[in-house]
């Protein structure tokens, strides 16, 4: 079970068992939209493993129907390497009319992973916070633009879809003007104060990541290994909380949930590889074995 740094808020705890019982197996009957469909807005020139690595995440829970908008240039790197989801390749000049009708017909959305390149990346994140109504996930470069564009926000707030920020410590650092030592001190509280300030569910990712909601909820996550310590663990970490926001209704048990299920895949991964080299990409091979293990 999790260490957990502070009593003064509501915990959450989670293990192995506990998760497969919470997560809502396929009914007999269900189709590919049973669940909506998750929209995942990534990549940029040269970061088009970014957008591959959110919907690997995406795919390693089992989202059945994956939208994915990412630029043009890019868009037949990751086509050819899924044949699954519904791409929509975007320019300058059309992201305008592509953005909000997805963005206002999917579950659950998220954005800003490998989106450094990006010549149109701030008006992407309004767009997309100003039409979408589902919760969505704020990752990377979207916490970046969001941190230097806090008046996206002013939108009356009740207009404003929920919101789930991934931070590691360097983007949290920017984002909340806090110190390494301050956040260090207490990653549980100032992951918590975050929630409380801005009101967004916060995952500060580390090798305990920690979710904090602005009600006082959190969740010390004990699952996972080294192995994840190495570029794109984050994009696929993205991927796999956005699909578990289309499964359940509770943001921050959904995001609780992500986080857990992609340490809980590096564990069953490195029964099988070292922690130096474990390869990202069989987290889907992993995950199936874990779903089959307890009867999905």
């Amino acid at each position: 079970m999790q260490q957990i740094y502070t009593s003064k808020y509501n915990e959450f705890k989670l293990d192995e068992e506990s998760f497969f019982r919470a997560f809502p197996k396929r009914a007999a009957n269900a189709h590919k939209g049973s669940t909506g469909k998750i929209l995942l807005i990534s990549g940029s020139y040269g970061m088009a493993g970014a957008a591959c690595l959110n919907i690997l995440g995406a795919r390693a829970l089992g989202a059945p129907y994956i939208n994915v908008m990412l630029p043009k240039d890019i868009y037949p790197v990751a086509a050819s390497r899924f044949m699954e989801p519904v791409f929509y390749p975007y320019t300058e000049e059309n992201y305008k009319s592509v953005l909000p009708h997805l963005a206002a017909n999917c579950s659950a959305a998220a954005y800003g992973s490998g989106a450094v390149n990006n010549l149109n990346k701030l008006d992407i994140l309004r767009l997309l916070l100003w039409t979408c109504k589902a919760p969505v996930v704020l990752d990377a470069e979207a916490l970046n633009i969001l941190s230097a564009n806090m008046h996206l926000l002013d939108k009356a707030s009740d207009a404003m879809p929920p919101i789930i920020i991934t931070p590691h410590l360097g983007e949290f650092m920017q984002f909340t003007g806090k110190s390494k030592q301050q956040v260090m001190e207490d990653p549980a509280g100032a992951a918590a104060e975050c929630a409380e300030k801005y009101g967004f569910i916060t995952v500060l990712k580390g090798p305990e990541t920690i979710v904090a909601s602005p009600d006082e909820r959190i969740y010390v996550n004990c699952s996972g290994n080294q192995g994840l310590a190495q570029a794109g663990s984050g994009d696929v970490l993205t991927g796999m909380i956005t699909a578990m926001l289309s499964f359940m209704d509770d943001p921050f048990e959904s995001a609780c949930m992500g986080v857990f299920a992609h340490g809980m895949a590096a564990d069953e991964l490195c029964t099988h590889h070292a922690y130096q080299t474990m390869p990202l990409e069989e987290i889907t091979q992993a995950m199936d074995r874990l779903f089959k293990k307890h009867g999905f």
